[in-house]
């Protein structure tokens, strides 16, 4: 009999945990945001990354007319190869490998002021959709908001990528 009792009351207590374990579980709200699919198509994102392809383009104009430039030159070397003597084409040709490793200098030099502004660009953005994130967690009363790069697998319907973007958009209007 008390076997009995003592089975009948384990089992109400697991039961009990079970029901209070998913009652718990059930109020978890969990949501997940595209942080690069915000930045790309906010407002302020898109602001930033049109000033940031002006600046890829003022950067790299000049390497491709130098690119250009050091082509011909090339191709006018070859030409004359049968014309001038040895010791004056092997002089061109130095001068020729100087400038393409300049040209290799500048290109390394451009890419590197490239990647460190659109890190200033991040800089500037990151908080403000942090905030949002933040607001929208805490008005909605979610538990968790991860970024969507993070998990294996996750469903459409927790995505709040949109949803920052709108908000972002309706909070921070980019100055002109």
């Amino acid at each position: 009999m008390k076997k009995g009792a003592l089975l009948i009351s384990g089992l109400f207590m697991v039961l009990y945990f079970l029901i209070y374990a998913s009652s718990v579980i059930a109020a978890e709200k969990y949501g997940v945001v595209n942080i690069r699919e915000i930045v790309a198509k906010c407002d302020l994102g898109k602001k930033e990354l049109e000033t940031l392809k002006k600046m890829e383009m003022d950067k790299y104009k000049p390497l491709q007319e130098k690119d250009k430039e050091l082509a011909k030159l090339k191709e006018d070397l070859e030409k004359q190869k049968t014309v001038l003597s040895e010791a004056a084409f092997k002089e061109k040709e130095i001068a020729l490998q100087h400038k393409a490793r300049d040209l290799q200098i500048m290109a390394k030099d451009a890419g590197e002021a490239m990647k460190m502004k659109e890190q200033e660009m991040l800089n500037k953005i990151l908080p403000e959709v942090q905030k949002v994130i933040n607001n929208i967690g805490q008005r909605e009363k979610y538990t968790l908001i991860m970024p969507a790069a993070v998990p294996a697998y996750f469903s459409k319907e927790i995505d709040l990528t949109q949803r920052v973007i709108e908000e972002m958009n309706k909070t921070y209007k980019p100055q002109k």
